[in-house]
């Protein structure tokens, strides 16, 4: 077994009669990893293929069953069911474990719009007040420029259990996710059948094993039938994907792919971490939290100290 550090931007505190003086922002931590493996050709060329598949379709449209898991528990599964078009439309539709619908990210050529059935989820880093104000009845949109925008990086705003997704379905439109360039190798797991599909299964391991992809990739057409991904920090959090109903070069309406807010709605932004940053002057809120030994602490036991914080992660 090979261990690593895994470093990343360090928060140093010093704090006198509660006032804080000083912000700065950093992590490091050692991580376990597996042992790495050789890349495997054969194995990379299945990979290879399957962003070849989903780049070269004129549309693709997919439903997914969604489930994330750290420590034996997570959030309810959910599903999310894809339909994208070339040159630069999709629709998203996220539904909860009991089939409620949930967020809808529709992308019209030029701009996406995110928009909630009820209410819009509750996103930790805001004011509950300005929750309860602004929770129905409004949309997000931005721009997407061709091959520059990001489908899985908008999913995890759609509520019902979903997350980002594994495989960014906006590699479609020819996105390169961020792990892209951090792929150490890939190797055959085999095969294997899901559903009504025989697959080649590979394993495909980014930034030293810090991360791994588990992929059933159909011998029909390439694309994945199901998908596991495994991020390697103190503990293991795992996703797991289940494709169904893939359709490649499929016929979808272009109303599919158009939506304008009603009468009466708002635009909402995610509130900006940088406007939430403490200024020099004000008080240092009181907070609890686990050291790496596991050792419960809180900011209030180190007044009139410097306080280093190292808070990391992993991929």
């Amino acid at each position: 077994m090979r261990k690593r550090i895994v470093a990343g931007t360090a928060i140093l505190a010093v704090i006198s009669g509660g006032v804080i003086l000083h912000f700065i922002i950093s992590a490091r931590q050692e991580a376990r990893s597996d042992a790495t493996f050789q890349d495997e050709p054969e194995a990379h060329a299945l990979y290879d293929k399957m962003i070849e598949a989903m780049r070269h379709a004129q549309s693709l449209s997919y439903r997914s069953e969604y489930r994330l898991e750290a420590k034996g528990t997570g959030p309810e599964p959910c599903t999310y069911t894809v339909w994208m078009k070339k040159p630069n439309y999709f629709r998203v539709e996220s539904t909860a474990a009991n089939g409620e619908e949930r967020g809808t990210l529709v992308g019209d050529g030029d701009f996406l719009w995110i928009y909630w059935a009820k209410k819009r989820p509750f996103f930790s880093h805001e004011d509950s007040n300005d929750y309860e104000r602004t929770c129905t009845n409004v949309y997000m949109t931005e721009a997407t420029p061709p091959g520059k925008h990001s489908i899985g990086h908008k999913t995890g705003l759609l509520g019902g259990g979903l997350g980002m997704t594994i495989i960014d379905p906006s590699t479609f439109h020819g996105y390169t996710d961020s792990l892209q360039p951090y792929i150490d190798g890939v190797r055959s797991l085999g095969t294997e059948t899901v559903g009504e599909a025989e697959c080649d299964v590979i394993e495909v391991s980014f930034m030293k094993g810090q991360r791994s992809w588990y992929l059933w990739l159909s011998k029909k057409d390439r694309l994945a039938r199901k998908l596991k991904q495994v991020v390697h920090v103190s503990y293991d959090i795992i996703f797991h994907e289940l494709w169904s109903n893939v359709t490649v070069d499929g016929e979808i309406p272009t109303e599919k792919f158009v939506w304008s807010p009603p009468e009466g709605w708002q635009q909402w932004r995610m509130p900006d971490p940088e406007e939430m940053l403490l200024k020099a002057g004000q008080q240092a809120p009181d907070f609890n939290l686990r050291l790496a030994n596991g050792r419960p602490t809180k900011l209030s036991d180190y007044r009139g100290k410097i306080v280093w914080f190292y808070i990391w992660r992993a991929g």
